[in-house]
């Protein structure tokens, strides 16, 4: 849902408006790194990342978490941040200092609520 908001085109008659009033300004390579039940493996979400780094992408916004700490996932994001790319991920929304990756290796912006209740 956030690439919809970011992007959703006015004036289509679908009640829905995105930020950015001008949508030749930019364009979207959608990856996907996760099932439709929303499980995947730290390879597959590697392989997403790779893949929109490939397709040119300067920002990629992540709604996951949930893995361990990872040599291979570390050295993927901070050659991405390394060549421009911004990595967003979600951090999680329980207001505590557990630390959640993706979201905390160094190279990625982390995204969290301060308390449960947003």
């Amino acid at each position: 849902h956030c690439a919809g908001t970011i992007g959703a085109i006015g004036n289509n008659g679908r009640g829905v408006v995105g930020v950015n009033p001008n949508p030749g300004k930019f364009s979207f390579h959608i990856a996907k790194g996760l099932s439709d039940e929303g499980y995947g493996s730290t390879s597959s979400v590697l392989e997403a990342v790779e893949g929109c780094v490939n397709a040119g992408a300067k920002i990629i916004s992540m709604s996951l978490g949930g893995s361990p700490f990872g040599q291979a996932s570390y050295d993927t994001y901070k050659e991405a941040y390394d060549n421009g790319v911004l990595i967003i991920a979600a951090a999680g929304n329980a207001g505590n200092s557990a630390k959640s990756y993706p979201a905390s290796y160094p190279h990625v912006m982390s995204v969290a609520a301060v308390d449960m209740s947003g």
